[in-house]
């Protein structure tokens, strides 16, 4: 058995010295075989294009900003957009006791609503919002010029109201996407309506325009110089420009105000405002309007 074992281990050494002296002494590949060998790997390079490639476009992605996605409510606005804006406004107007007294010695302090429709363009914080308006002048009290006798009050009624077309100029200024605080300036030409009357008016403990009634005509009742006859006395309605009187048959608007603007969402907005109108006194009111 140890025999056997030995010539195995013999056999073995010597088949692997005689395979290596084989590969020893084999002839080098003969210069034709690796010509063709060199030009198969010419033909044939490995294309490495795709890889850079992909990576270059996958720095960019990573490189480029994420766009952000806003839903259909939010109130943000793009700069340099524009949006557009219906709506419908109110507007209240009065004069206060100060500035009839400068005028006047007796007087009743006017308060007159008004309402119309408003489109707005807009475009970087700024409005141009046009407008058209019914406004009421409504008046009934007693009222007398400055410095002129007791004997002089009258007695005005006054319906008058006018339609105006106008513009509203309007800068902001945001604090969130959704509140801004407006400035600017209203102008407008309206139409004047109705009527103003005149009366003669005398005192009277129990009248109900500041002790005053009117008087129901020339020297009725008479006494102390009230209720004068015509032509020092006034009884009727006031003419309009167009018939010599007093009375506008136009009205200017011409109001510097501010405005506090909310949007709390992006289809909505809701304004508050108010100002001066040089011509009819302050003014306060808003306006809701849907953009589109």
């Amino acid at each position: 058995m140890i025999r056997l074992r030995f010539l195995a281990a013999l056999f073995v050494m010597v088949s692997g010295s005689a395979f290596a002296q084989e590969m020893d002494e084999a002839p080098p590949p003969d210069d034709d075989v690796m010509a063709e060998h060199n030009e198969m790997v010419e033909e044939d390079p490995i294309d490495t294009s795709d890889v850079a490639i992909s990576d270059a476009q996958a720095d960019a992605e990573d490189a480029a900003p994420v766009e952000e996605v806003r839903s259909g409510t939010d109130p943000f606005e793009e700069p340099s957009e524009t949006y557009m804006f219906l709506g419908l406004g109110y507007r209240h107007t009065w004069t206060p006791g100060f500035i009839l007294g400068l005028f006047t010695d007796e007087y009743e302090k006017t308060n007159n609503p008004g309402f119309g429709l408003e489109f707005t363009y807009r475009k970087d914080n700024f409005d141009i919002i046009t407008s058209a308006y019914y406004q009421r002048f409504a008046v009934h009290g007693a009222f007398r010029g400055l410095d002129d006798a007791d004997t002089e009050t009258e007695i005005i009624d006054s319906d008058l109201a006018a339609i105006f077309v106008g513009v509203d100029l309007l800068w902001g200024t945001d604090f969130t996407p959704w509140f801004s605080l407006q400035y600017g300036l209203g102008l407008g030409l309206g139409v004047v309506f109705g009527d103003m009357s005149r009366n003669e008016a005398y005192p009277d403990a129990n009248g109900e325009f500041n002790g005053y009634s009117q008087c129901d005509g020339p020297g009725d009742p008479n006494g102390g110089g009230y209720c004068d006859a015509p032509p020092a006395g006034h009884y009727g309605f006031f003419d309009k420009w167009a018939q010599g009187g007093s009375v506008p048959n136009i009205y200017l608007r011409a109001a510097p105000h501010i405005a506090l603007r909310f949007k709390p969402i992006h289809q909505v907005v809701i304004r508050v405002d108010g100002g001066f109108d040089v011509f009819s006194g302050f003014f306060f009111g808003g306006a809701l309007a849907y953009g589109f």
